[in-house]
């Protein structure tokens, strides 16, 4: 992650402000307004002391009482429209960077997202984007009304009094060298400290997700001793950076307390000199105080400035990714599939040091029911996730209909092909919604077929709330079986030309897996359907059975071709039913 970003996909709030250029340049003119009428108020004051005061004029008081009410209320309303303004810009403005982010996700392969890592994405859409959001919304405003504010509030000063202005701002270099040597270390203790924060929240995600391995494991201490220390971390951290913030506001107060004695005992010589009015000198201070909460709005803006330029420098690592695409400009649209797949010389690896598939070469005709086995690790889901092009091969070619997988456009060839997982995944919703996911104007009656289909309609029906029961967060709210069989009504309403079974009957019964199977073979009757499997029992009536170790693929051929050898897959086979009568009645 610590890539060069590419230009191309950084993201620029500029041009996100650039959409709303007119609501903003509003925005503006009302803080100007609101700016110019606030300057209003000191001067008032110095009429009131030098004009109303001496000569007991009465009406001179109404005047600038009505005066200064009439201004409170402009300011009100411009103050309004200014904060609205913003606030619905920077709403929107947030809004379309979470959109692209999101956008960008889907763009990206399976690959890159496992590289980045899901808890990371999920920072950056949450944590970052909402630093974003706080800093556009209430400190990017600020800070605009703080630099409006020091212009308008120093012309005023140096209008009144250019010696008292400049005793004034005497020592803001001092401060600004302070300043130029505390942020630099303020910001590391920032960025160190979202380091750790990011940390520990993708450890408490993680701890969440897997709560019954560290329940069954006892793992309990040692989790909480882990999280502990990274609290303690954290802390350090915390109080390092609190450390400097207060030193830097410290440092704020003193240097503008020490401008105002230093403007109080001068500018009270003036006024005994008569080079200055009593209400000049009221005036002038009221001023110099409006003069130095801008500067200090400035300082905390800082802050917040900093913690979202380290978190879009986050979000554009992300969008820095390349995007999966095409080999071809102008790829193929895929309207019907028939089912004529080839894989040509395929290498693959997820590490180049670590090969997972080496010269993979078969082919598999229309409507052909097709079985994958082999040892845990030899290679069989990532033969899968190459043919759902989730992966590219780093040599080797696949084909479909006797055209290259990297020519057919990927979303019109994936509306063909459907697959089921081990543990597929299921979201937060009814079972209606898991079943329909992905489909529009799908009936309730197609939904029913495809439940029944995979066994599973019964159950639903028996629930209180039918198909409109909702399954809870990854459906943890039903078994292991019920969510498969969930998984593979789905991927049937789909009505594919190639069912893709990984694992996908593993969690059911003997009885049920073989319900399961004969029906959906009736469903897909004349289509493809690739099974890989554990168990025997799911494959042994294939029209080929493939047989991958180590990558490779040593044998192929049918259930009784490949016992017949008495090879490697005889050999999984006779251990795997070496205590059953099942062997004899399928050799035979």
């Amino acid at each position: 992650m610590n890539k060069k970003l590419n230009s191309r996909y950084e993201i620029k709030l500029v041009l996100y402000f650039r959409r709303y250029f007119t609501a903003i340049i509003l925005s503006i003119l009302c803080m100007l307004l609101v700016n110019v009428l606030s300057l209003a108020f000191p001067w008032a004051i110095k009429i009131v002391l030098d004009d109303v005061l001496p000569r007991y004029d009465l009406i001179l008081l109404n005047k600038v009482i009505m005066g200064l009410l009439a201004i409170l209320v402009l300011r009100a309303l411009f103050g309004f429209v200014r904060k609205y303004l913003s606030n619905k810009v920077g709403e929107k403005i947030v809004c379309n960077l979470r959109e692209e982010i999101y956008r960008k996700i889907y763009k990206l392969s399976i690959e890159n997202i496992r590289r980045i890592t899901p808890n990371q994405i999920l920072s950056r859409i949450t944590q970052d984007v909402e630093n974003i959001r706080y800093f556009i919304i209430t400190d990017a405003v600020e800070f605009i009304y703080a630099i409006v504010s020091l212009v308008l509030i120093l012309f005023v000063l140096f209008w009144i009094n250019i010696k008292l202005t400049l005793l004034a701002v005497i020592t803001l270099p001092f401060f600004v060298l302070l300043y130029s040597r505390l942020m630099p270390h303020l910001s590391l203790a920032l960025k160190r400290y979202r380091e750790v924060n990011s940390q520990i929240f993708s450890r408490i995600n993680e701890a969440i997700q897997g709560m019954p391995v560290i329940k069954t494991l006892n793992a309990e201490e040692n989790e909480k001793s882990k999280f502990k220390g990274m609290q303690d971390n954290l802390l350090t951290m915390l109080n390092k950076s609190h450390w400097l913030n207060v030193s830097l506001w410290v440092i704020v107060d003193f240097f503008s307390s020490l401008g105002l004695i230093l403007v109080l005992w001068v500018g009270a010589q003036e006024v005994m000199s008569g080079k200055m009015t009593f209400g000049e000198l009221m005036a002038y201070y009221s001023y110099l105080g409006m003069f130095f909460v801008p500067v200090i709005r400035l300082t905390a803006v800082n802050n917040s400035f900093q913690e979202s330029r380290a978190s879009l420098l986050r979000i554009n690592e992300i969008m820095a990714v390349e995007e999966q695409a095409s080999s071809v400009i102008n790829v193929l649209n895929v309207d019907k599939l028939l089912g004529q797949i080839e894989f040509k010389n395929v290498y693959f690896s997820y590490m180049e040091s670590k090969p997972i598939l080496r010269n993979i070469s078969f082919e598999i005709n229309p409507g052909e029911i097709v079985g994958i086995v082999g040892p845990s690790g030899a290679g069989k889901t990532s033969l899968i996730n190459l043919f759902l092009r989730l992966y590219e091969p780093a040599r080797g070619d696949i084909f479909i209909d006797r055209h290259n997988l990297r020519e057919l456009d990927i979303r019109k060839y994936r509306e063909h092909v459907a697959v089921v997982m081990q543990d597929d995944f299921l979201f937060d919703g009814t079972i209606e919604e898991n079943i329909a996911f992905g489909l529009n104007n799908v009936s309730s009656s197609d939904v029913v077929t495809v439940a029944q289909v995979a066994q599973i309609h019964e159950f639903i029906d028996g629930l209180k709330g039918g198909y409109k029961t909702n399954i809870g967060e990854r459906g943890l709210r039903l078994s292991c079986g019920q969510r498969q069989r969930i998984a593979i009504a789905r991927a049937l309403l789909r009505k594919p030309s190639v069912l893709i079974l990984d694992e996908a009957t593993s969690s059911l019964d003997a009885i049920t897996e073989n319900l399961v199977q004969k029906a959906v073979i009736d469903f897909m009757k004349g289509k493809n359907i690739i099974i890989v499997a554990h168990r025997f029992s799911t494959i042994m009536e294939a029209d080929k059975i493939f047989v991958i170790k180590d990558g490779m693929l040593i044998e192929q051929g049918s259930h009784k071709e490949l016992i017949a050898r008495k090879s490697f897959y005889s050999e999984l086979y006779f251990e795997q039913f070496k205590d059953e009568d099942l062997i004899t009645r399928n050799i035979i």
